[in-house]
């Protein structure tokens, strides 16, 4: 195990969660036709909302496990070019009008 991570912008979403109650999940991956097809695997009480933030934390785990701001830099363009090329435009979705920004 690489750590705890603590999510301050799920923090709504772990309050749902009984202390020292613990959810799990799991990413299968097959390489099949050229192609890389994903699984996951979750208790029926994980709502999408909290297997987002347990994705989102593992993977902010992983990039910190790296050596170095460097690497820990790299790792994250890693992510963020990957998840720029699964979604061509977020304003491409038909619900994306109905999400509003912070910024």
């Amino acid at each position: 195990m690489l750590g705890v991570f603590y999510l301050k912008s799920f923090l709504y979403i772990f309050i749902m969660i009984q202390e020292n109650e613990t959810l799990s999940v799991r990413v299968d991956m097959t390489y099949v036709g050229g192609r890389l097809n994903f699984q996951l695997f979750a208790d029926k009480e994980v709502k999408p909302e909290m297997l987002r933030a347990m994705l989102a934390g593992g993977v902010a785990l992983s990039i910190k496990s790296e050596k170095g701001p460097e690497k820990q830099g790299a790792a994250m363009k890693e992510v963020v070019d990957y998840l720029t090329s699964e979604f061509i435009s977020t304003d491409s979705f038909e619900n994306a009008k109905y999400v509003t920004s912070e910024d």
